[in-house]
């Protein structure tokens, strides 16, 4: 899989939106949301799919400990 397919799946995974990827990824929400469409040839990198990832498994292990 692609960098670009990998954060694809995760977005359609968990259901999120521009705005939350941009969060996870340090970008505008904008920008989110043009990767998202590959508008432009705008397109994840392998670095925002780490970015992503991370971003989220760190929040999952905080609701496992948590709950």
């Amino acid at each position: 899989m692609t960098p670009q397919e990998k954060c694809l799946f995760i977005i359609k995974e968990l259901e999120l939106s521009a705005r939350q990827v941009a969060e996870a990824i340090g970008i505008k929400g904008i920008s989110a949301s043009k990767k998202m469409k590959n508008e432009n040839y705008n397109i994840f990198s392998e670095d925002d799919f780490i970015k992503l990832k991370e971003f989220y498994v760190k929040k999952l292990e905080i609701i496992k400990k948590t709950v």
